[in-house]
């Protein structure tokens, strides 16, 4: 259901138990790049990979029971929890915690349904959370970023950079090595 044909986005705070509106979100996507980084230089290759939906009944990190337990921890320590919804369907999901570090907001995760992007949907989510940490007094917000075209380039499309050496987070980078590490300043 686009936006525009009569539907308005709402973004809504959501709770612990609405985590199960992880799976209802189709993260189904083409990539045909995929980011690494040498140095300090961001390098993108060709990478033709159909990448599917969550995996309703296993319990891996592409399931959605992964997908839920890695997000209950994060919620459950007092993250906001935003959901855009098109009449009652969710559109996409945000969750960040503003009180990650002192002075620095995480963006734990951004997904938005295949049927909705490129709608605006994860730009309003976006600006969501930079309310939220300018309002939590962080000086910057931290992306741990899916290396695919569309997750990167939507970062750096919004002025997102490269996280130096000095700015990267060891337990994010221990936990996703391969995702590209951003730094968004909020000054």
């Amino acid at each position: 259901m686009p936006i525009g044909d009569g539907n308005r986005l709402r973004i809504e705070q959501l709770r612990l138990e609405d985590l199960s509106l992880l799976g209802e979100i189709d993260r189904s996507e083409h990539q045909q790049f995929r980011y690494s980084v040498a140095g300090d230089q961001l390098i993108s290759r060709r990478f033709d990979f159909e990448v599917p939906g969550w995996d309703p009944v296993g319990h891996g990190d592409h399931s959605v029971t992964g997908i839920v337990s890695f997000a209950q921890p994060i919620v459950a320590r007092g993250a906001d929890f935003l959901g855009a919804f098109v009449a009652d369907e969710p559109a996409g999901l945000v969750i960040l915690d503003t009180k990650f570090e002192a002075g620095l907001s995480w963006l734990a995760l951004l997904y938005v349904d295949r049927v909705h992007r490129r709608g605006g949907v994860a730009s309003m989510l976006w600006s969501a959370t930079l309310r939220r940490s300018r309002a939590a007094g962080a000086a910057a917000v931290y992306v741990s970023a899916t290396p695919s075209d569309s997750a990167v380039g939507f970062y750096l499309s919004r002025g997102c950079h490269l996280a130096t050496r000095s700015e990267i987070n060891d337990g994010l980078y221990e936990l996703e090595p391969d995702d590209i590490h951003l730094i968004y300043d909020l000054s």
